[in-house]
């Protein structure tokens, strides 16, 4: 594929959405000494500008009790998780989630870590319970900085694993009261839902969405941002590990993320942001895909042709410290972490860097390819070569049944890409770095199958991991006759390439 570009040519704003936000496990994993480990690495190499959590008041968050009918609210490990993050240039994106036991109305819980779904015994002591929370924080970081924090109320209500019966009713009364809550404390403050799950069969259709814009228009309620969760597959949620999945066309997140658009846009909510809080390549905490070097094309394709259609998309998650099932029995076992448990970076986590390499202007894009230029003159070139699943492999217990390495047959597996890039307007020599991602440079994933998949990572073993997880990279000065340029580079299956050329000053 040949690509022509001129310098000089103008180009279009780039807004780099997919930096906005992150996901993780539960708040409480966030005191771990290597989860906080996974995060400054991420946030030295590709920050993201906000972090979302399930399970703040949950038990071990250790927030609410009650003694003899008495309330009493303890901040100070939520404080201990807040600063941190922003000691490290990341702010909270809370979601208001999972009810105190003391202040539950019922005993049924989700996840390993059992976390309560119930609606509150008692309305006005939630309130009061929300209120408390919303008047630390401001007290502690100051109302400016807690004003650029999002407060999503709860998560998925409309699974019943997640809110009770999937009430809508009750949902709803959770999130008029709290709204209006954390509006009386300070109406600046950002408030927003129904943090939806995956659309399923209803392509482009988000749960409850519809329902939910009526009800708040209807109601009058304080609604700054939309959060739905469009994963592309047709199954919205496997808690239980079991990699029960089936998979979408290519384009799933475009078709979601226009149902969203012309959803809100018909509604009483045309211009508010659209957050969506939860996506990856499944809901699956154990779909070995997870692991791949399928991941790296897929982030940056689906980011790069979604530009426009929302204001985040947050990646599910940073690291597989992630109990949700309970923590994985392997070192790969197809955790939603941009890191594993080790610290190794996945393939996943290389797309996001790449994305963060982009520029601030797009000068083209096409199949595979996307052209930018940064604030100062740098030309940076994405290419990348994605593969999706074969049509007659869209069935879990094919991958069920895959060794490691053998998941790849799962996909279809194009022949390597050749881009040339035809430049003009360049100085007499120009500076190019090429930095490569393919299964033989950059994936920890296939040198961890290399190596026989050890359920048991050495700490020899280790340590050639991290050698491979690193992206191949090579910098070379070349003439450039005129200013002209042509530069040729042969992409592998799930391969992705940077291209950082820039005009030497001194020729």
């Amino acid at each position: 594929m040949n690509i022509n570009i001129h310098n000089q040519q103008p180009g279009q704003p780039v807004t780099p959405y997919w930096r906005v936000c992150v996901g993780g496990g539960r708040v409480g994993e966030a005191l771990r000494a290597d989860f906080q480990k996974h995060l400054e690495m991420v946030q030295r190499e590709m920050p993201f500008q906000y972090i979302r959590m399930h399970g703040l008041f949950h038990e071990d968050m250790m927030v609410y009790r009650e003694e003899n009918g008495r309330p009493i609210v303890n901040w100070q490990y939520v404080d201990l998780v807040y600063d941190h993050w922003l000691s490290i240039g990341i702010r909270p994106f809370v979601e208001l989630s999972f009810m105190p036991y003391d202040l539950a109305s019922g005993p049924e819980t989700v996840f390993w870590w059992k976390g309560n779904i119930t609606p509150p015994k008692d309305w006005e002591r939630w309130e009061w319970f929300i209120e408390q929370f919303i008047r630390h924080i401001i007290e502690r970081y100051g109302l400016e900085e807690v004003r650029r924090w999002y407060f999503e109320v709860w998560n998925e209500p409309g699974l019943t694993v997640f809110w009770k019966d999937a009430d809508f009713e009750a949902y709803m009364e959770l999130y008029a009261r709290t709204a209006r809550t954390i509006k009386r404390v300070d109406p600046h403050l950002r408030v927003g839902g129904p943090a939806s799950h995956g659309f399923g069969d209803a392509v482009g259709e988000p749960p409850w969405g519809r329902e939910f814009l009526a009800a708040c228009a209807e109601r009058q309620l304080p609604l700054d941002f939309f959060s739905t969760h469009p994963y592309p597959t047709f199954y919205p949620v496997d808690l239980e590990g079991h990699g029960y999945m089936t998979w979408d066309g290519p384009d799933r997140l475009l078709k979601d993320a226009r149902g969203c658009d012309e959803l809100l846009r018909a509604s009483a909510f045309p211009h508010i942001e659209r957050h969506y809080t939860e996506w990856s390549s499944s809901p699956s905490p154990r779909d070995p895909v997870h692991d791949t070097a399928f991941e790296t094309a897929f982030i940056v394709d689906n980011n790069w042709r979604a530009r426009g259609l929302m204001d985040s998309l947050s990646f599910w998650v940073v690291s597989d410290i992630f109990e949700e099932c309970r923590v994985g029995d392997t070192p790969f076992h197809g955790g939603f972490g941009l890191v594993n448990v080790q610290g190794l970076k996945k393939p996943s986590y290389h797309g996001y860097w790449f994305l963060s390499r982009l520029g601030e202007e797009a000068l083209a894009e096409g199949d595979g390819y996307a052209v930018t230029r940064r604030r100062d003159g740098t030309l940076a070139v994405l290419l990348w070569n994605y593969c999706h699943y074969r049509a007659d492999a869209n069935d879990s217990r094919l991958m069920a049944a895959a060794k490691p390495g053998e998941i790849y047959n799962l996909f279809d597996i194009r022949p390597p890409r050749r881009f040339t890039l035809n430049l003009e307007g360049m100085g007499p020599a120009v500076r190019v770095q090429t930095t490569r991602f393919d299964r033989e440079h950059g994936s920890a994933y296939d040198a961890w199958v290399a190596m026989g998949a050890p359920s048991h990572i050495l700490p020899a073993d280790l340590d050639v991991l991290r050698r491979h997880m690193e992206l191949d990279m090579d910098v070379r000065r070349v003439a450039a006759p005129e200013g002209r340029l042509e530069w040729s580079v042969e992409v592998q299956p799930f391969g992705v390439t940077l291209l950082e050329i820039r005009t030497l000053e001194n020729g």
